[in-house]
């Protein structure tokens, strides 16, 4: 056990050695280095807390990959450390693998303390300590490393370090951060976005509507040498030819070209959505173009074309070029590195970081101040998710805006807003689409993805007073969103 002359030597070892210390990572590494050689644990990281935000960032870990490290932002009330922060009193977890609310960012944690760093009632961190064996820190031993995070508390604020840190973090802002996640699938994407995202290479991003294919994109352009040039996207989904034809490589307007987005785009790079549905002669004429590099443009012939090229996917086109309906040409050169980005139900413990950063935005946006419950929390972590992050985004939203209570249960998130003992029978408008939804004689899956489509774009217009701002919540142009309406057999007689 630590005795109090071992914490008094330690903190003026610390006060000491941090002025010879040239930065503020080695600073707080040596800080965490002597708090666990002090209680003889075997791991453990400092986080320093977002006051506005409300979350906690790790600053300084041992036994962490260095990939966990950056993306754990683990916000207050969530896990072991978050509990701790919010309520300001150690949490200590004597087997981590009984206690169903943990996050385990080290595979050989057993048991965890978790001790706030509070000042004049506010919390600036949490100080971990982690053994690899159960029940490792006894009474005593936790008595003495509370005694030693107030004193460290006070070291932390006197030297500024705890805003040096802070400071440091929002400094080193990282976009591939930008897609949030510590789960396994999601560090091993983030991971690979830095392997090749400084290089030229084609990528193909493969994932499903609403998984965050052009989030990817956008982190690999920005990882790259042309993160100050162009970034620029097209969607292949739901635009005519003749549209698709001139977004990509232009088209004349009278006697005036108008240079399409690849000619846009030169010099940086540019994303294709919906890759799979961009038509045949189109696709010929696109190969033609890359093989050559030369820029789609008449009034320019021989100019070199400088494009990197960033596509997505939602189904494995493999299947598309063994039915001759995608070219096997264009795939190989447009898929040099494939990227999956993996659904939100095959990544559920992400679902509570991501709910309360989206629930941080529309408090904010909204000038709301609403919170969720633990059932709340729950719920959302069940649900399918069938439409991704996208879907858990509408979601969080809607629950801002619409429910009266300012801490959201499970039956927040839908419409209506009631409790299940106090909800009232399906309304006619409920039951139509519950009816609409119900496979037909006709199991065509395009049907179906016609019939979703069109009530997700009724839906946009409930929420929306425009086109545009019907197209934004839907994410896709304006002119996708009216060739949609025009040619959905179910919008028919649909008045937007």
């Amino acid at each position: 056990m630590a005795a109090k002359q071992d914490i008094s030597v330690t903190l003026r070892k610390i006060q000491k050695e941090i002025h010879n210390l040239p930065n503020i990572t080695d600073r707080l590494n040596f800080i965490l280095e002597a708090s666990l050689t002090l209680f003889g644990a075997s791991t453990g990281s400092i986080s320093i807390a977002d006051q506005e935000e409300k979350v906690l960032t790790i600053v300084a870990a041992k036994g962490m990959d260095s990939e966990k490290k950056i993306a754990a932002k683990l916000p207050f009330k969530l896990g072991v450390t978050g509990r701790a922060a919010s309520s300001k009193e150690i949490v200590y977890v004597p087997d981590v693998i009984l206690d169903k609310e943990y996050i385990k960012l080290i595979e050989t944690v057993r048991s965890e303390l978790a001790i706030p760093l509070v000042i004049r009632d506010s919390t600036v961190g949490v100080l971990n300590l982690e053994s690899d064996k159960v029940n490792f820190f006894s009474p005593d031993i936790i008595n003495q490393a509370s005694l030693f995070a107030s004193q460290l508390t006070i070291v932390l604020l006197e030297e500024r370090i705890a805003k040096e840190a802070v400071e440091k973090s929002k400094r080193d802002k990282d976009v591939v951060e930008e897609i949030l996640g510590y789960d396994p699938s999601i560090l091993f994407l983030k991971n690979r976005i830095r392997q090749v995202g400084p290089s030229d290479t084609s990528i193909m991003i493969i994932g499903e509507e609403g998984a965050g294919k052009k989030l990817v994109a956008k982190a690999l352009h920005f990882v790259s040498q042309r993160k100050s040039q162009p970034f620029l996207t097209v969607d292949c989904s739901g635009l005519s030819y003749e549209l698709l034809e001139a977004e990509l490589f232009g088209a004349y307007s009278g006697k005036i070209f108008s240079p399409g987005k690849l000619e846009q785009a030169n010099g940086g790079s540019l994303y294709i959505e919906s890759i799979g549905d961009l038509p045949n002669p189109l696709q010929d004429k696109f190969f033609q173009i890359l093989r050559n590099r030369e820029i789609p443009n008449p009034k320019r012939p021989g100019e070199i074309l400088n494009v990197r090229m960033f596509t997505g996917s939602k189904r494995d086109l493999l299947d598309d070029i063994q039915k001759e309906t995608f070219s096997m040409d264009l795939y190989y050169r447009l898929a040099e590195v494939p990227l999956r980005v993996p659904p939100l139900r095959e990544r559920r413990g992400d679902i509570p970081l991501l709910a309360h950063h989206y629930l941080y935005l529309f408090n904010k946006q909204y000038g709301r101040d609403k919170s969720f419950s633990a059932k709340a929390l729950e719920s959302l972590a069940t649900m399918p998710w069938s439409g991704n992050v996208r879907q858990l985004i509408s979601v969080i939203q809607y629950a801002v805006l619409v429910p009266t209570e300012n801490v959201l249960e499970p039956y927040s998130f839908t419409q209506g807003g009631k409790p299940d003992s106090e909800s009232n029978p399906k309304s006619e408008a409920d039951q139509l689409t519950a009816n609409f939804l119900v496979p037909s004689e006709n199991l065509s899956l395009n049907v179906a993805i016609e019939k979703l489509e069109a009530i997700w774009i009724r839906e946009a217009f409930k929420r929306a007073s425009t086109q545009e701002e019907a197209a934004k919540l839907l994410e896709i142009s304006r002119g996708s969103l009216q060739y949609k309406i025009k040619n959905n057999q179910f919008l028919k007689g649909f008045n937007s």
